[in-house]
């Protein structure tokens, strides 16, 4: 597509020239054109790089583009929606500077601008512009505390059980196969496709005997596809249907002594629906109340301080970044990412951010300080087995390999453990026979000595779980609790399930949404302020 210069002249039909007079100072569509348009006018020249100068068609204006894009996720409509609203709604049109009698751009124009934004690596544009704005207006600083919390993201994908999703899988790979047409000569083909070639007509089976014995049915059904797909072409080998099958084939059978079986229980991180192999099933808790098939965003957000703030001011706090992940990657995993992804945008990491228990561990807490950074939040209680004495029970120091049991008896042996398997290394204390004779033996071993394992970093969890005593400390922790109202305006935002299907695609969803709450908070500090003067100028 070519692109052409903007019009700038102004006309009797601008929306501009013919409503002014109906959005008043402080109303969001007046706000979005005169403080968003302009942030979004600057990246004029990195969405123009996304298009051809001379070449095609010319396209809907790239600015305009992302200018719906915004308002969309702001009032969370659809495609089909926003692009109505950018041709009949008299506010989208003031607030985009257009004419009154614009005609429009069909819907399905949104989409391959966002196709054009994630071929050009552009789909943190929108959402770095809002923030950037904000920090020209001082309303975000980088080097400030912040609070860090992750939310589960659910996908558009049905719940399939075990057999519909076998059996899904094998039907799209015999339609990857077809289109190639490379089934001519395949005797077992026409019982193939009559099986699975359609979606309609799968059975509810009644029992799990039955379910397993049907699932086995499609495994063997599977299993020969997949022998048959070894001997053909690269081209119909290599497909990414016939890789998905190999891929749920190998997750929900194994073969045993060259035998097929099902697998007793899928593992961990297997594909739960064929339409987006990407979403995975996870559990926010251990009793699994929040469990869920999806992805997971790690939402960072600005701090400010506790000083006092005038009724009903509008939160004076912004999102910093949404990082999006595995439904099954560990909040360590997320921070990581998102602290990689803070550094890769050039900005500094927080000197204090405040988490919960999910967070901290005694590696976390000691990258942290030798960082010159902080890290608050709780330590995880120790585990006790039994109601027997944990690890928080003994006097550990690390640096002289010494440990103090509850008794007064201190080791005789320390070792560090390099644990291949587990991937982990931690020292281990032994007390030997001195348990034998030992009073309180009952209460901290059932075994002929005692011995406890810790982390390579267990002096910084132990001072912490001491922090945790202190009053002030304590309240220093509850400054993380208000980002749960973040997460929760998030999610009224429509971030709670994904617009779209994949990883990257729920990312970029996931972006906007904060590009939107950040837009809306702006806007309400904006209106606050100005009805603030009006109340002043009156009184004087």
């Amino acid at each position: 597509m070519s692109l052409f210069k903007p019009d700038v002249h102004l006309s009797f039909f601008d929306a501009s020239y013919q409503a002014d007079h109906l959005f008043e100072a402080g109303s969001p569509y007046r706000l979005f054109r005169e403080k968003v348009l302009p942030l979004l006018e600057k990246a004029r020249p990195t969405l123009e790089g996304m298009y051809c100068a001379t070449n095609g068609r010319p396209p809907t204006p790239p600015v305009l583009m992302a200018g719906v894009l915004l308002l969309q996720y702001i009032e969370n409509v659809p495609d089909r929606v926003a692009a109505e609203q950018a041709r009949l709604h008299l506010g989208w049109k003031y607030a985009l500077k257009l004419k009154v009698n614009d005609a429009g751009f069909h819907a399905t124009g949104l989409t391959r601008f966002r196709d054009r934004l994630h071929a050009h690596e552009q789909a943190r544009l929108v959402f770095d512009t809002i923030l950037g704005g904000l920090q020209e207006a001082g309303l975000v600083r980088d080097d400030g505390p912040t609070r860090l919390d992750s939310t589960h993201v659910l996908g558009v994908v049905a719940h399939l059980s075990r057999l519909d999703k076998a059996r899904e899988t094998l039907r799209l790979a015999l339609k990857e196969i077809a289109g190639q047409e490379a089934q001519a000569g395949w005797a077992e083909w026409e019982a193939l496709w009559g099986r699975y070639g359609h979606r309609a007509g799968y059975e509810r089976d009644r029992t799990v005997e039955q379910h397993r014995q049907r699932l086995a049915e499609v495994g063997e059904d599977a299993a020969r596809v997949i022998a048959w797909l070894e001997a053909q072409p690269k081209a119909v080998r290599d497909g990414e249907q016939a890789a998905l099958l190999r891929r749920v084939f190998g997750e929900q059978f194994e073969i045993v002594q060259e035998r097929m079986e099902v697998r007793p229980a899928e593992p961990a991180q297997a594909v739960r629906n064929p339409h987006d192999p990407e979403m995975q099933w996870s559990a926010k808790d251990p009793a699994r109340k929040t469990a869920w098939i999806g992805t997971k965003a790690q939402v960072l957000e600005t701090v400010k301080d506790k000083t006092p703030q005038p009724k009903g001011m509008p939160t004076p706090n912004f999102i910093l970044d949404i990082v999006t992940t595995r439904a099954t990657a560990s909040d360590y995993e997320g921070r990581e990412l998102l602290e990689a992804q803070q550094q890769a945008q050039g900005r500094p990491l927080s000197p204090e951010t405040h988490v919960d228990a999910g967070y901290v561990s005694d590696d976390t807490l000691a990258q942290a300080k030798s960082e010159g950074r902080e890290l608050i939040g709780p330590a995880r209680p120790c585990r006790k087995d039994d109601g027997l004495h944990g690890a928080d029970a003994f006097d550990i120091h690390i640096a002289e390999r010494t440990a103090t049991c509850p008794a007064g008896r201190e080791s005789v042996k320390c070792c560090r453990i390099h644990d291949a398997y587990q991937k982990a290394e931690y020292y281990r204390f032994h007390w030997g026979r001195q348990c034998a004779a030992c009073a309180q033996r009952s209460a901290c071993t059932k075994a002929q000595e005692r011995t406890v394992c810790v982390g390579l970093h267990h002096d910084a969890l132990q001072e912490r779980r001491l922090q945790m005593k202190d009053p002030a400390f304590q309240a220093k922790l509850r400054l993380r609790n208000a980002i749960e109202g973040t997460i929760s305006e998030l999610a009224r935002n429509g971030m709670r399930r994904s617009r779209y299907r994949g990883l990257v695609k729920t990312a970029f969803a996931n972006l906007m949404h904060g590009a939107a709450v950040n837009v809306k908070r702006w806007f309400r500090r904006l209106a606050w302020r100005m009805k603030q003067a009006e109340t002043a100028a009156q009184a004087a």
